[in-house]
């Protein structure tokens, strides 16, 4: 099948569609089975409708969703504030009462595709459309062909044994990834349900409408595609809204870059290799250029880049390099940096956090109280001084008598000294730190937990307190990305601001959203760290596990392009520390961070007391 043109196999309803290669699970009669199950999936495509044309549903869906999605109709949505999921879900009444071909101002002819493209990104649509599409056709496989359920079923078994652990995924990609599982794996995984209860509810509902009746046609996998569709934008905009910047308007994000990501192509003469079943069940509804065999990767990526963000009032814009792995160079000002100043928030949870580890934090204030040293010291053996120092003069008499080879350091001065260090702390702001830890199974509403990212910020309020005890300076800054251009670096303290009432509004400020491009923040906080004049410098990084980007290439090209930003570090005289509750993959962690200094912190609501003690030790 790779060789047939793309425009003859896609969509003609005719064909099927078949990958050259299965290999998921390294096991001949496995694969085999896999390919029937694809096989199959391709036939029923053909038998239960996927490609219709011109039916009354599929006007019906064409008209709904062309109202719903209409922009010129846009304000008049906005003006009734109306959720899209309950346009959503009237569009059901919509197909019951519309059967009138003509009353939509239609193209001559529709299919799913034409529906497709209504969505404002239709790329999301397509790729949502496909999954839901292939759950229709494994539910009326299994209704008409009862034979080929042990198949189906031996399948399924298989492949949900071997899903990603969802906490391992980029947090663009669970989404999707839960689709999968609750479409045509049976149901969610225990772990996907765990921390995403909501939205697996919310998709098995879906699902339930949608796809269970009995005799469910493509039109009825729009509509579902309608409400899904709506449940990730709305998952997207919960991110983004709780990030509030200097600006009081949001930014805007581009969705299409959160589907369509980074490409991972082949050299053309490279062997196929093992692609993800999602991929090989949506393979039908690729429109990508080239053939799908030559993909590579778990995902079939187109490519797309976030364009660049303009910049508000007061912020300012750096470039920075970025290594390649390839290339064994850098890639010239690759990567845009943007230091924004984050609006303040509510100094409660500074309060709140003193109040929950009170005894914590005036040992903690004790502790660096003794670090902190006298204010004047006594140095011995000089060579001239305002006093004597006694125990030499005593020694210079013995000296003169026994040999004649006496020191002439004989006073004592009195030094002002001080503690020399300047530490820069990085938080990770990425979406992954919104997981929930500590929620009591049993108990989920009397013990919910608590995300990653108010517990780092706790640390910091527990840090702050040790700092200003001490008197080391110190600034606080945290990093999320959107793209190679658009890593944003939103400065909470600054060496030279004082730990007052408008700083602690910042940390309570301080939210997750989108991802993780480490390699350009550490540069940009070593940058701001070498016009420190201390002796000692430290960079403190507070990560919940491995970097990632939409454009960031493949994991070891970003674990590459971080360890070199490390590395720089080093050189330029400055001390990197990595801290992470990532033990599930600490081999990676040490590929990435052995030749700095890292902890993995297993018990992350031990962080806040832990993190005193590793900075005590790391300037001890």
């Amino acid at each position: 099948m790779a060789a047939v043109p793309l425009e003859t196999r896609i969509a003609d309803g005719r064909t099927i569609h078949l990958p050259a290669v299965v290999s998921e699970f390294s096991d001949e009669e496995l694969d085999f089975r896999l390919f029937k199950v694809l096989a199959a999936h391709a036939a029923g495509q053909i038998e239960f409708g996927t490609y219709e044309r011109n039916t009354e549903d599929l006007r019906a869906a064409f008209a709904s969703l062309t109202d719903l999605y209409d922009r010129s109709k846009q304000d008049e949505r906005d003006s009734f504030a109306i959720d899209p999921a309950q346009l959503a879900d009237s569009a059901i009444q919509v197909m019951s009462e519309f059967r009138h071909p003509g009353a939509a101002d239609a193209p001559a002819t529709i299919d799913y595709r034409q529906v497709i493209n209504l969505f404002p990104i239709p790329a999301l649509a397509r790729r949502i459309f496909g999954t839901i599409e292939n759950g229709r056709i494994d539910r009326r496989l299994r209704r008409r062909y009862r034979g080929l359920a042990r198949d189906l079923n031996l399948i399924r078994d298989h492949l949900r044994h071997r899903r990603p652990k969802i906490i391992d995924l980029p947090p663009a990609l669970a989404p999707f990834e839960l689709l999968f599982q609750v479409a045509l794996l049976g149901g969610a995984l225990d772990d996907a349900r765990e921390f995403y209860r909501q939205v697996v509810s919310e998709l098995e509902t879906i699902v339930a409408e949608y796809l269970n009746a009995e005799e469910t046609t493509v039109a009825d996998t729009l509509m579902a595609t309608s409400r899904v569709y709506a449940l990730f934008q709305s998952i997207s905009m919960e991110d983004a809204e709780q990030q509030v910047e200097v600006p009081d308007q949001l930014d805007q994000e581009d969705e299409n870059s959160q589907t369509e990501q980074m490409a991972a192509r082949r050299e053309p003469d490279a062997r196929p290799q093992r692609r993800d079943a999602r991929e090989l069940f949506n393979a039908w509804n690729s429109e990508s250029e080239g053939e799908f065999d030559e993909l590579d990767g778990s995902e079939a990526w187109t490519d797309g880049e976030t364009p660049e963000q303009d910049l508000e009032a007061g912020e300012v814009a750096f470039n920075y390099d970025e290594w390649d792995r390839e290339l064994v160079d850098h890639r010239v000002s690759w990567c845009r940096v943007i230091e924004k100043k984050v609006k303040r928030g509510n100094r409660d949870f500074v309060d709140d956090t003193r109040e929950r580890y009170k005894g914590v934090v005036s040992s903690i204030r004790h502790q660096f109280q003794l670090m902190k040293p006298e204010n004047l010291a006594r140095i011995t053996n000089e060579l001239d001084g305002e006093d004597y120092d006694l125990n030499a003069v005593v020694d210079f008499f013995i000296d003169r008598r026994a040999d004649g080879q006496q020191s002439e350091r004989i006073y004592t001065k009195r030094l002002r000294r001080r503690r020399d260090v300047a530490v820069s702390f990085l938080l990770d702001q990425s979406s992954s730190t919104a997981r929930t830890i500590g929620r009591h199974p049993l108990q989920p509403y009397t013990h919910p937990g608590r995300r990653i990212i108010e517990i780092e910020k706790e640390g910091l309020v527990l840090m702050s307190e040790a700092l200003e005890a001490v008197g080391d300076i110190y600034s606080i800054n945290g990093f999320t990305s959107e793209g190679r251009r658009n890593v944003k670096f939103y400065v909470l303290k600054d060496f030279q601001e004082h730990y007052s009432d408008e700083v602690m509004r910042r940390i309570g400020g301080i939210t997750y959203q989108n991802n993780t491009r480490l390699g350009a923040a550490i540069r940009h906080a070593t940058a701001k760290l070498e016009k420190q004049e201390a002796r000692t410098r430290l960079l403190i990084v507070l990560s919940d596990g491995r970097p990632y980007d939409h454009d960031y290439g493949d994991a070891r090209y970003a674990r590459e392009d971080t360890r070199e930003a490390l590395r720089q570090a080093k050189i330029a005289g400055i001390t990197p520390f990595c801290i992470t509750i990532d033990r599930e993959s600490e081999s990676e962690l040490r590929d990435l961070y052995g030749e700095i200094g890292y902890t993995i912190i297993d018990d992350v609501m031990s962080l806040p007391e832990r993190l005193p003690g590793i900075y005590r030790r790391l300037t001890s």
